[in-house]
């Protein structure tokens, strides 16, 4: 086989694991979802314009949802010319990018799984990567 990449994600950063020839690379990519944003003289959960109240909730979503589309977007550059790809991670997040995975038509048949998984050292990513492209190996 020829370029093999697991990808582990979290909101904060991916770890990109290639395993080419056998050998492990890791490259890690930091995210630019900021996770807590402070508008300067923030006091309350709305604010007040004129007789009504707003609430800023709605433009912070939409900005987190922005960036993480942008490093969903960073990952799948650097994984263009992956033969396999592998993603996993916890919360929902190696979901999402999976799914946006799917939607790349030149990445689709690439794809050879997703699992959701907890935090890991970066030895037991590698060995989780081996273990995944060797079990798909096999059952080939």
């Amino acid at each position: 086989m020829g370029k093999l990449t697991g990808i582990w994600l979290d909101s904060e950063k991916a770890y990109l694991i290639t395993l080419a020839n056998g050998k492990p690379a890791i490259e890690e990519i930091n995210s630019p979802v900021e996770t807590r944003v402070r508008v300067d003289g923030e006091k309350k959960q709305y604010s007040r314009l004129g007789g009504m109240f707003v609430n800023p909730q709605k433009k912070k979503t939409k900005r987190q949802e922005q960036q993480l589309k942008t490093y969903y977007h960073m990952i799948i550059n650097k994984v263009r010319d992956a033969d396999a790809i592998y993603v996993f991670g916890p919360s929902n997040t190696p979901k999402r990018l999976y799914k946006e995975l799917k939607q790349d038509k030149h990445l689709a048949p690439k794809l050879t799984g997703m699992e959701t998984e907890g935090r890991l050292t970066r030895n037991q990513m590698v060995a989780k990567v081996k273990h995944v492209f060797e079990e798909k190996h096999i059952s080939e």
